[in-house]
């Protein structure tokens, strides 16, 4: 908690206005997405699936494949509460929405599926939407929500199982949008990454969840915003994002969402 708290002030103090990005690209996606309106239909669409999880008092067993979920004392987790707790708030929801519409997204890659909050906004664009969930109880109660969209493949197992299979198929270029959400172990992010980048092309946008869950993490993106590849990077203190665009120089921006 402290360490969140820490870096969030520091967030605060680093965050620059739209007139201190001299990124054309960053600039634009901030001013006309970020801080964008979000497409009555798609918001109407959020609320409906948000509400459906809120009054569902279902309890299930989950057996945690990373480091576990704050707040969560016993494996046995009531679904609005998990909702609560673990979930992607709507605001950010509809943010995501924002970015598939506004990028034009194809193709995404989700890793960690919990109960489809970030499946749902990702595919309501039309996009084909992959995410791969290792606990078979969210798996199997995700599936009974989102498993009829005929845009959303679900997939039960470890991310480390899917990305190996995966790249034995060489699957260069594969998706528009990745979003890490799960594990929250720094060492494994970074290995994730390194393991992803075999899938983007240079217009792919990755999106990290938890970058301030804990040291361990903090110190990954540290590490990721330098990497070789990284040619830009979006701190919003809850998300952190990485861009490959390579007309770009390497920079770090601190936005406020």
């Amino acid at each position: 908690m402290l360490h969140a708290l820490k870096h969030y002030l520091k967030h605060l103090v680093k965050s620059i206005h739209l007139h201190g990005i001299h990124s054309p690209f960053v600039f634009s996606l901030q001013h006309t997405c970020f801080y964008g309106t979000t497409a009555t239909n798609d918001l109407n669409a959020l609320k409906i699936y948000r509400k459906s999880l809120k009054l569902d008092t279902t309890v299930i067993t989950i057996k945690d494949q990373g480091t576990g979920i704050k707040n969560f004392k016993n494996k046995e987790r009531a679904i609005n509460t998990i909702l609560n707790i673990n979930c992607t708030t709507l605001n950010r929801s509809a943010l995501l929405t924002r970015i598939c519409n506004y990028l034009n997204t194809k193709t995404a890659l989700e890793l960690g599926t919990s109960l489809g909050v970030v499946t749902h906004a990702l595919s309501l664009n039309g996009a084909m939407v992959t995410s791969v969930e290792a606990s078979q109880s969210m798996y199997d109660y995700t599936s009974s929500k989102l498993g009829h969209h005929s845009n959303i493949n679900l997939i039960q197992g470890s991310f480390k199982a899917f990305l190996n299979r995966e790249l034995s198929q060489k699957p260069q270029g594969t998706y528009d949008l990745i979003f890490i959400d799960g594990h929250r172990n720094g060492a494994a992010t970074i290995a994730y990454f390194e393991k992803l980048l075999a899938f983007a092309h240079i217009d792919t946008i990755f999106i990290l969840d938890d970058i301030y869950w804990s040291k361990d993490m903090t110190r990954a993106w540290e590490i990721l915003i330098k990497h070789k590849e990284v040619t830009a990077s979006i701190d919003s203190f809850y998300w952190g994002f990485l861009f490959l665009r390579k007309e770009q120089s390497q920079q770090a921006f601190h936005v406020r969402l």
